[in-house]
């Protein structure tokens, strides 16, 4: 019995919990660590092609909001490590397409406070911004 059936139910995991249980659990939205955990994460085909089946929908965390993570990072190497993942999984038969128009990015770690008080937060969404436009232009765009 659902609670509330009009509304999306998700789940958000900073960590590497038991994928396969997770992805057999009746929720709408599976957002997780895609930037620590994304190399485990792809290896559960299965899971994932079962949750998509029921229009799941995948939030990458792709940008470390943790200041020692995100000062290592650039935009372009963050959009080469979900680029990689999501060519493993085409690779393994999975429609791009398909999976991008049930996919969104995201934060891959709740941080709230560091070292330097919010300021890493803040500039990891504004570099999700900017990671998810290039990636709309290079996915999303009509081609001519």
């Amino acid at each position: 019995m659902k609670i509330f059936p009009e509304h999306p139910r998700g789940i958000h995991l900073c960590g590497n919990p038991d994928w396969d249980f997770l992805l057999h659990l009746d929720i709408d939205i599976l957002s997780f660590n895609a930037y620590n955990c994304g190399e485990i994460f792809v290896k559960y085909r299965e899971g994932i092609n079962g949750f998509l089946d029921k229009d799941g929908m995948f939030g990458w965390g792709i940008v470390p909001a943790n200041y020692d993570e995100f000062i290592q990072e650039s935009a372009d190497g963050l959009i080469h490590r979900i680029e990689t993942l999501w060519r493993e999984l085409e690779k393994a038969g999975f429609d791009l397409p398909r999976l991008l128009s049930q996919s969104v990015l995201m934060p891959a770690t709740c941080a709230l406070m560091n070292p330097d008080g919010f300021d890493t937060v803040e500039k990891a969404y504004d570099s999700l911004k900017n990671i998810s436009r290039l990636l709309q232009t290079k996915y999303l765009q009509p081609s001519m």
